[in-house]
């Protein structure tokens, strides 16, 4: 049995994975669970924050059992994700996307088009970011949803206390810190990696002045890897871990 070992975690669209491996790679275990999706009409599509990470649960304690290894073990845990943005409340509880108001419908799936308008009127400004994602934005990008949730559903905008792209999300719920990952924020949502600012005249111009106010969304970004704390006491007991665990930036 490995002395120590990491465990990766992916979330995917219709799945959550997660794997065991020793410091020099080899895999020990693994284990996968499906996820919720919601498809209520053409080009909308929805998930669970919660559902999410009550697999996550599962799957990690599932890979460790695979594994044969112990919780003490494991000193480190990290998360990728898909290009999903995820909507919190000043609480920390889940806050509607949907137009059917269900709170636990918080996730906007990567593959989710709703945004097509809003991100036409983005790549017509012919904005300076847009030539570090490739010259246009895609509506599987952040800001285009943003700007749609805050034009379709003024009540969620209103009571939004965080904004993360999934992979974040699942760090901030491992740790507590809201710390955001330097490949999610560069890719999805126009972070100016090399200046390590937000181009706020972009956003102002777009109408998402106000996505900074209160630490929506935070400038605490910090390169994939990068320890952004431990374990929660919360987080250990729900993944059958300990506080002793590191969690990498995803």
């Amino acid at each position: 049995m490995a002395d120590q070992v990491v465990i990766g975690v992916d979330v995917g669209t219709g799945s959550v994975r997660a794997g065991v491996f020793t410091l020099d790679g080899v895999m020990l275990g693994t284990a996968s669970s499906p996820i919720l999706e919601f498809h209520p009409k053409a080009d909308f599509y929805e998930q669970s924050s919660e559902n999410i990470w009550d697999r996550a649960g599962d799957v990690v304690r599932g890979a460790l059992a695979e594994a044969g290894v112990t919780a003490d073990a494991v000193v480190g845990i990290s998360f990728d994700a898909t290009c999903s943005l995820v909507v919190l409340d000043t609480a920390g509880k889940p806050l509607t996307v949907s137009e059917t108001g269900e709170a636990e419908r918080n996730v906007i799936v990567w593959r989710d088009h709703r945004a097509i308008d809003q991100v036409n009127r983005i790549n017509a400004g012919g904005y300076d970011v847009l030539q570090y994602v490739g010259g246009i934005m895609s509506p599987e990008q952040e800001p285009p949803k943003l700007l749609w949730i805050k034009e379709n559903l003024p009540k969620t905008w209103q009571k939004v206390g965080k904004f993360f792209d999934l992979a974040d999300f699942m760090v901030y719920r491992a740790t507590g810190a809201d710390l955001r990952s330097l490949c999610t924020n560069v890719c999805k949502w126009t972070y100016l990696g090399h200046e390590s600012r937000w181009d706020l005249t972009f956003f102002d111009a777009i109408g998402l002045g106000d996505l900074f106010d209160a630490d929506k969304v935070t400038s605490d970004v910090a390169p994939m890897g990068e320890k952004a704390g431990v374990l929660s006491a919360e987080a250990a007991a729900h993944l059958g871990l300990t506080t002793k665990t590191a969690v990498g930036v995803g």
